[in-house]
């Protein structure tokens, strides 16, 4: 798309001068089936205040390109902006936008980022922002008309303690209304299925899940949703998405076919650009109007669930909501996407900001790249799949931070670049043929991180590919406790049963209000929920408590059981495999699943052909990142709390192991109720102590 208006672009656009320099769109009047014209203009933020609408569209697909006129050339856009244009342009007088497309020279890479930079100030100034959604369909009109009915009001004052970035809290989850629970108690007709159909479709749309939006329908305070001749206001359409929030943790009716994550993914990009739009116009939504800035990496949690055609737009679209985005990057469209997301980890890591390996790790990252195992893959755009949900008073590696810390910084890692006998052997993507400098090193250096737990995976767990199959839910069921009967002896390092850490394992310790719970959590409900699984008449009216649970932990989709060497239970990535290796990072908040590594320049050595080390995680100098664990009665910082009070050490000698088990006196010494921590915690003494762990 860049090079499409290349024999034209001198004569098409002036250079750009000043402070916040734009270019508007004026659109010629005319009708459906006229030619399509208009003149740039060239201008400022400042000089245009209120004097233009900004545009808010998807891209689209390159292919099928049309053709314009703009201050008498042929221009070449993108078929998507073409239908918005037509749709737009006013029949009997001009009107003039602002389009991306167009407004910004999309050849000129410099001219780009500079624009991106203040793009906040050119929707913020704008008199209105028009959100072009698609052109119509039999399920946007039901949708548009439906939004265009509902009693804004009424559910405006539902959601307004709905303010923070946090999980919408439980109260207001069950007496919200929800269009799929109508208030009536009354059973759904086939023309509110047809409906429920409709709205699904309609929120996943892709407008709803491009990131810019998040900056573009907040800023404005008339922003407008247009789907060929409907128009509504931004608050109908939150309005819509409130109605298909679920009231609990759950699914979908069975008639809506649409992906559950896809479409809760969409609705919370409606439920930030909302609480955004609270927080800037309080005095029109009768709430505080203080806008509050976020760290980029807490922003990044937020971003890294949503598309952009670009990947390096999940960094540079935060450059007005990430208070101190301006420090961890510039925007550079001349950087591979890559580099970029390298260098921001690279930054993090150095600073001890661990927050990003959320989205590091081959769990996470897309099979195609380029990527260190240890840096973050932003361009996903599905936020439900593979993410583990962490409760507030987990820091299995201690306390973490979302700013820069002289504290964590000298204790979290660093950065190295590998010998090059180790070096990844990488087919480059043809974005590098002309980037140069030294960054471009960052593809073949390795991670080191402080760890203070590891401990090999022996058991693991077989994957549900169908969360409906109930015959094989059952059955991994079975053959996990089947396993576990076997184990010697029959209680948890915190003197739980074996099954019943097991189950609480299953469901992340939390209920589905996510509260902390113990084995009486297990012994109330879990015997019930077997039962409604073996019932053929199972139905969601009447689902069980554990059910919930299950449902917001995900184990059994998204993620698989595993036992260590030395008794850990644990959830691991489905991807995780026999001999990977748990471990706790220091700063990081959860457990973490790695991989031993071989150089290519090793792996035919002297050892034969699929022969392990004897044991992977002493003798493997890398590894490979894999993704996020759940390590059960480890996620409250007991890792550090008993190496500091044993003096624990990685790989100890027998000498410094008796000295352990000499203070822990079988579990009974004074040291064990300092810490408040059951002595079955002797057991894996020789898994704890502070080591490095390189990771490439």
């Amino acid at each position: 798309m860049e090079t499409w208006n290349a024999d034209i672009v001198s004569s098409l656009y002036q250079s750009l001068e000043g402070e916040m320099p734009i270019r508007l769109l004026r659109l010629h009047p005319g009708k459906r089936g006229d030619s399509l014209s208009a003149d740039i203009i060239s201008t400022s933020v400042a000089e245009a205040d209120s004097q233009y609408e900004a545009t808010s569209y998807t891209w689209g697909s390159p292919i099928d390109p049309q053709c314009m006129t703009c201050n008498g050339l042929n221009v070449v856009i993108q078929r998507n902006a073409f239908e918005m244009l037509n749709d737009l342009r006013l029949p009997d007088q001009p009107r003039t936008v602002w389009i991306d497309a167009i407004c910004i020279d999309q050849s000129n890479i410099e001219e780009r980022a500079w624009q991106v930079s203040f793009m906040h100030y050119i929707y913020r100034r704008a008199k209105r922002v028009l959100v072009w959604l698609g052109k119509p369909d039999v399920y946007s009109f039901r949708a548009m008309a439906y939004a265009a009915e509902l009693n804004v009001a009424k559910i405006l004052d539902e959601s307004r303690d709905n303010s923070g970035f946090a999980t919408l809290s439980w109260d207001i989850y069950i007496r919200k209304s929800y269009f799929f629970e109508p208030e009536d108690g009354a059973e759904e007709s086939s023309q509110h299925q047809t409906l429920g159909i409709a709205l699904v479709k309609f929120i996943n749309r892709p407008w709803f899940n491009r990131v810019w939006i998040q900056q573009e329908a907040a800023l404005c305070r008339d922003t407008q949703m247009i789907c060929g001749p409907q128009e509504v206001g931004w608050d109908n359409i939150y309005a819509l998405a409130w109605m298909l929030l679920p009231r609990s943790i759950g699914l979908h009716p069975d008639y809506i076919s649409e992906d559950l994550n896809g479409t809760l993914n969409n609705i919370s990009a409606v439920e930030n650009i909302q609480r955004r739009r609270k927080r800037q116009f309080g005095d029109f939504y009768r709430t505080r109007g203080t806008l509050i800035y976020l760290p980029l990496i807490t922003s990044l949690i937020f971003s890294s669930r949503y598309g952009a055609t670009d990947p390096r737009d999940k960094l540079y679209s935060l450059q007005y909501f990430a208070e101190d985005a301006s420090e961890w990057f510039e925007v550079d469209y001349s950087i591979p996407w890559q580099i970029l997301y390298i260098d921001v980890a690279r930054r993090f890591l150095q600073q001890g900001i661990l927050g990003f390996l959320k989205n590091a790790g081959r769990a996470r990252q897309k099979p195609d790249g380029v990527l260190p195992s240890w840096a973050p893959d932003f361009r996903d755009g599905n936020w439900g799949s593979n993410m583990m949900a962490e409760h507030p008073s987990w820091m299995a590696g201690g306390p973490k931070t979302d700013t820069a810390s002289a504290t964590l910084a000298k204790s979290a890692g660093n950065l190295h670049t590998l010998p090059k006998r180790h070096r990844r052997r990488l087919d480059l993507p043809k974005e590098f043929k002309n980037f140069k400098g030294p960054r471009k090193a960052l593809l073949q250096s390795y991670a080191s991180f402080k760890c203070t737990m590891s401990d090999e995976i022996v058991y693991i767990a077989d994957v549900l590919d169908d969360p409906f199959d109930i015959e094989t839910t059952l059955k991994i069921l079975g053959k996990d406790l089947d396993y576990i009967g076997k184990l010697e002896p029959q209680t948890y390092l915190n003197n739980e049963s074996l099954q019943d850490a097991y189950k609480l394992t299953l469901i992340l310790s939390s209920n589905r209000d996510q509260d902390i719970v113990d084995s009486g959590y297990v012994r109330g409900n879990w015997d019930d929920w077997i039962q409604w699984l073996e019932d053929p008449r199972r139905g969601r009216e009447d689902m069980p408590v554990w059910e919930y649970s299950m449902e917001a932990a995900g184990a059994l989709q998204s993620f698989r059981f595993a036992i260590t060497k030395h008794g850990y239970f644990c959830l691991v990535p489905r991807a995780a495999q026999l001999h990977d290796v748990v471990c706790i990072f220091v700063g990081y908040l959860l457990g973490v699943v790695i991989r031993p590594w071989q150089p290519p320049s090793s792996r035919m050595s002297d050892r034969k052909a699929g022969e392990r080390p004897a044991d992977g995680a002493e003798e493997t100098e890398y590894f490979e990142l894999i993704g996020d664990s759940y390590i059960h009665g480890m996620m409250r910082n007991e890792a550090r709390c008993i190496i500091v009070e044993f003096g624990c050490k990685h790989n100890p000698t027998q000498t410094q192991l008796g000295k352990m088990a000499e203070a822990s006196d079988s579990g009974r010494g004074v040291s064990w109720k300092t810490l408040g921590l059951h002595g079955g915690y002797e057991r894996v003494f020789s898994t704890l102590g502070d080591h490095l762990v390189k990771l490439v």
